[in-house]
């Protein structure tokens, strides 16, 4: 059964999102660990070959105690290193989240910080007590957002992604933005949930809207966001565009709908 939660936006908009259950999160923590495992077999390997350059070590040598909590460490800090990068880097996502189309998200729907995704596996160490993360589960399976331990302290929770069948084409830009670029609409006041939707619908519509009509919601679009910014005349979809992959890309991540752009037509 569904589990939808209303999630409040910094801007005091209520978003409806999908919390993931245990069995789907399940499926994607067992697809990342096989990636751990090969991340961990090749530093091992790598490490192998290292500590026997110019070493005389036998198979037979007992490890020391020092030794020994070297590999625990170790071992410890490949998956936890594994899943904050990932998060992290992937808007929070994992291969397996992404596989299984689920994300991290804070608890006001933003994308999580670098020190959010760290708290919350480095507390998997104690999710997976006593065994086989049942701490984790027994946690997310009494909490209404179906949190962890690790998602309650870290103030975040893992929601489904919905996949969009829709394509959105850029006519004026390029797809990515400059580093020039995101600095620049960083200054922009941050629109909400709602009026981000009605942007992005636009932008997908626009091209079965009469001209007439499409010039005058770009400009009702950009007076309702951006009322202080003064918009050069025929320029209003070139900062629509520019403002929504900034947007997309830093308040509201998201894989969908595909972007296609008119200068590389077969980007996604």
């Amino acid at each position: 059964m569904r589990n939808v939660v209303m999630v409040h936006t910094p801007e005091y908009v209520q978003i409806p999102l999908e919390t993931a259950g245990i069995a789907t999160r399940g499926i994607a923590k067992v697809i990342d660990y096989l990636c751990v495992f090969v991340l961990s077999t090749i530093l091992s390997f790598v490490g192998l070959i290292f500590t026997s350059m110019g070493t005389d070590v036998s198979a037979n040598d007992p490890l020391t105690s020092m030794e020994i909590a070297v590999l625990i460490v170790i071992g410890a800090a490949i998956p936890i290193g594994y899943f904050t990068m990932t998060e992290y880097w992937m808007k929070g996502q994992t291969i397996g989240k992404r596989v299984m189309r689920l994300r991290v998200i804070q608890d006001n729907g933003q994308r999580p910080t670098i020190f959010s995704v760290f708290l919350r596996n480095l507390l998997q160490l104690v999710d997976m007590l006593p065994f086989a993360f049942f701490l984790g589960m027994a946690t997310a399976f009494i909490n209404r957002k179906e949190k962890r331990i690790g998602d309650l302290v870290a103030g975040t929770m893992v929601v489904c992604e919905k996949k969009s069948p829709s394509e959105l084409h850029l006519y004026f830009t390029y797809p990515d933005l400059s580093s020039y670029e995101r600095e620049m609409y960083q200054r922009l006041p941050i629109i909400s949930g709602d009026l981000y939707k009605i942007l992005e619908d636009f932008l997908i519509r626009r091209e079965k809207l009469n001209p007439v009509v499409r010039k005058e919601l770009a400009i009702k679009l950009i007076n309702k966001g951006w009322s202080s910014i003064q918009v050069y005349p025929n320029q209003e979809e070139f900062f629509l565009e520019k403002v929504y992959l900034y947007l997309r890309g830093v308040t509201y991540p998201s894989q969908y709908p595909y972007i296609y752009s008119q200068y590389f037509p077969n980007e996604k």
